[in-house]
This record gives structure tokens, C-alpha cells and sequence, in this order.
């Protein structure tokens, strides 16, 4: 079957959407030219650090947001119905496209500029009227914590804490090297994977990267302990921390939290606030059954983003050409 063009531009721009190591893990069933599935392909599942697929979730709802977005500017309203009744689903969404006026304003662009920033933020507040933009934005859904306050203490501590759990777990350490990419030819045929340049890595720790790294490094004490310091880096420069919440861990929920995180980053792209998510919290004990009671939150957590300002924009991280992603 031959797809048509308008479809072929619509998931180019949904498959910019954020998602864990950059798998990219779904697929979509074209039933005709208004109609089509997306799956998520168990091949790209992380089922280590990702055992419930609760973060594959998260991806394919930022896919969803960024899907329903396109369409708009495509002239198409995309009317979606929830097929997955559990985590481990296949077929996740039905999409129905039905002809509207194309909206004519910058959502491509922010969607084509959205990048997840891993280097070092500046140490200054988030602005008062930048926070009340993304309040607003995800109102009920949204709380913020400034790195010095008491929950962004806790936060950053133990986010190095449930990083270094994380990284000395052998199994655990070995999914994650299978997608970080170690040369240029690599990258270029998978077009996937964690890159150097998504990694916030840039000149001669660039250069070496690709030089005289590989994926047997990956398992050393210090390529390990020289990713516990990143990440103690990370959490020592940045304003804050937003949470994201849900009502419940249903698979509506999560996919509803996937689709709030990417309003969110294209949000935060036009005001020019960096954000980075950072997973641990919500994949390690005992920090994800104490997560909620130490923030003195309610409602279950599904993100937890590092937050502030960048003196220079990151590098969007690569994506596999459209073909590949089409059954």
C-alpha cells in the first residue's frame, strides 16, 4: 500500500517526540489514508530499567501529543481511541484523521527545535512569569521545586543515589550500553540510540568518544563513576525541578502524562527553559515507593525534570527516516 504523503509528514513530526535512550519504540499499521495504528515494537522495549513499560507509555503519549499537533498544521484533527488495556499491549492508539483549516503558526518549528538538554543549567531561578506559563499550562498536574528548597535537596541527592544503584546493576548497565552509540557509522546506520552529541558531550571529549570508546567500556568502575559525577553535575546546576503527576498508573493516565510532558517541552522551547528527565527516582527502590511521601504529593509521580536556562541550545537527537517506523 502506498502511504499518503500527508500521513508520511504527520509521523515524521510525531517521531521528533522524546522517548527513554532514544529507542523509539513504536510502529504504525496504516488501515488507509485517514486511518492508522500505533503499536509499540517490543523489539525497542527496555525491560531492565523499564520492566512494567511505564515509561514506553510516557513515550508513545509524547508521540500522541506531538502526532495530534502535526495533524493541526497539516489540516487534520486526530480523533484517538485507546486500544491497550495493559502495559504490554501491542496496539496502543487508533487515529482517525478528519479534514479541518490547517493552523498556520509555529507548532512545527517548536516541535522540530524540542531537544532534551543533558549538559550542566546556569544557577539562577526559573523566572516567576516563565513558571506561571507552565503552571497554567498543566494546571493540577504540575509542581515545581527549587534546587534549594527542602524537596529539591532530596530530589538531587538522591537522584545521584538512584543513579549509582542503577549504574553498578550489571543487567541493567548492559541495556543501556546496547544503545549508546560509539561511532559515527553506527549512529548513521541505526539512527537511533544515545549519541555523544545528545549526551551534551562536545570537542575532545567528543573526539575521544568516538575515537577510542566502546561499548566493552562501558562496564569499566570508571566510565561508571564518570556518569555518577555527570549526573552529580547535573543536579548541582539547574534551578529546579518540575514533577509531573497523574491521576492514577492506568495506561490512559500514563499516556495523558506522556502527552502533558510534551506540551510541556514545546512549552519550555518557546520560552527558551531547558528541561531534562531524569527516570531513576521512578525506576529504583526504595526512592520510588518513598517518591510521593517525601515530596508531600497525592497523586502517583511520572516525571521528575531537571529545569533552567542553557546559555546555548542542545542538538536534537537523531531519528530513523519514517519508512522504517511503517508496517
Amino acid at each position: 500500500m502506498e502511504v499518503a504523503e500527508h500521513i508520511i509528514q504527520i509521523l515524521k513530526y510525531a517521531s521528533l517526540a522524546p522517548n527513554s535512550h532514544n529507542s523509539q519504540p513504536w510502529k504504525i499499521k496504516i488501515l488507509s489514508d485517514l486511518e492508522f495504528i500505533v503499536q509499540s515494537d517490543p523489539t525497542r522495549w527496555l525491560p531492565r530499567v523499564d520492566p512494567e513499560n511505564r515509561e514506553l507509555l510516557l513515550s508513545i503519549g509524547a508521540f500522541w501529543e506531538n502526532l495530534e499537533q502535526a495533524a493541526l498544521a497539516f489540516g487534520f484533527e486526530s480523533h484517538a481511541e485507546v486500544l491497550a488495556n495493559s502495559p504490554k499491549d501491542i496496539e496502543i492508539l487508533k487515529i482517525k484523521l478528519v479534514k479541518c483549516a490547517s493552523r498556520g503558526d509555529d507548532r512545527l518549528e517548536l516541535i522540530k527545535k524540542r531537544a532534551t538538554d543533558r549538559r550542566p543549567y546556569e544557577k539562577k531561578e526559573l523566572q516567576g512569569l516563565h513558571l506561571k506559563e507552565l503552571e497554567k499550562l498543566l494546571p493540577d498536574r504540575l509542581v515545581y521545586f527549587p534546587r534549594k528548597s527542602k524537596e529539591g535537596e532530596w530530589i538531587a541527592s538522591n537522584l545521584v543515589e538512584a543513579n549509582k544503584r542503577q549504574t553498578f546493576d550489571d543487567e541493567k548497565q548492559k541495556e543501556l550500553a546496547e544503545w549508546l552509540r560509539f561511532s559515527r557509522s553506527e549512529v548513521s546506520e541505526k539512527s537511533d540510540g544515545l549519541t555523544p552529541e545528545m549526551l551534551g558531550m562536545t570537542g575532545l571529549v567528543k573526539f575521544f568518544w568516538y575515537a577510542f570508546m566502546s561499548r566493552k567500556n562501558a562496564f569499566s568502575r570508571s566510565f561508571r563513576n564518570k556518569g555518577i559525577e555527570n549526573v552529580r553535575n547535573q543536579v548541582d546546576n539547574c534551578s529546579g525541578f518540575i514533577v509531573i503527576t497523574s491521576e492514577d498508573l492506568s495506561v490512559h493516565s500514563t499516556l495523558e502524562a506522556g502527552r502533558n510532558f510534551e506540551k510541556l517541552a514545546l512549552k519550555c522551547t518557546e520560552l527558551g527553559v531547558s528541561i531534562h528527565p531524569m527516570s531513576q527516582l521512578m525506576e529504583e527502590s526504595p526512592w520510588k515507593e518513598e517518591l510521593e511521601s517525601s515530596l508531600g504529593l497525592s497523586k502517583p509521580v511520572q516525571l521528575v525534570l531537571r529545569a533552567g536556562y542553557s546559555r546555548k541550545r542542545s542538538e536534537r537527537s537523531v531519528r530513523r527516516p519514517v519508512e522504517e517506523i511503517i508496517i
